[in-house]
């Protein structure tokens, strides 16, 4: 049986992560209207205060196992420094024990290792018997996007090949579909060499 969320959150000294609450409205609408952030996600209809107090309000909801899956990325001092965000997806029958995973971090808090500790510390918990339990977490990003595929490097996700025009992001006044690359982290996987 998987664990609960801590109350608390989870803390590395760097990033603490903690679920969302009505009053990081402001920063979520920063963090969506950002324009790197939309850059490199699929296309989706401008952010308005409601849209980020009903996208919280959801992620206030816990799974069937009580746990969160979107986090604030928040500055372990004060935690009311929003710093980014970070969510996990499962889309696959529960056997799977599989979690795709993204992350976002504002602007003024790029270049400090903050995304990189947030998918460490959250891949941690995720794996570990008192968290998720999960067997393989995975992302993928543009392939053109190396900022992220730095940060997945860091926290120890290994790249596993790429996806052809798979990711539809902004281009112009249309949507253009992105070469993506795969990144896993699965630490009971057999390893040749």
């Amino acid at each position: 049986m998987a664990g609960l969320w801590p109350q608390r959150g989870l803390s590395d000294g760097l990033v603490l992560l903690r679920t969302w609450r009505l009053d990081d409205a402001p920063a979520r609408l920063a963090l969506s209207a950002d324009p790197d952030v939309r850059r490199w996600s699929p296309p989706m209809a401008p952010a308005t205060l409601e849209r980020v107090q009903e996208r919280i309000q959801a992620a206030r909801q816990p799974d069937a196992l009580l746990a969160p899956r979107d986090w604030v990325i928040a500055d372990p001092e004060d935690d009311a420094k929003v710093l980014g965000s970070i969510d996990l997806r499962i889309d696959l029958p529960p056997m799977f024990r599989i979690a795709d995973l993204g992350y976002n971090v504002l602007p003024w808090a790029r270049g400090r290792g903050v995304a990189s500790a947030a998918l460490r510390l959250l891949s941690q918990w995720l794996l570990a018997s008192d968290g998720k339990d999960l067997q393989r977490l995975q992302l993928d990003h543009a392939v053109e996007n190396q900022a992220s595929c730095r940060t997945a490097l860091r926290a120890g996700f290994r790249i596993e090949g790429q996806r052809a025009s798979f990711l539809p992001i902004p281009d112009g006044d249309g949507v253009r579909f992105a070469d993506v690359c795969m990144h896993g982290l699965a630490p009971h996987a057999h390893r040749d060499g």
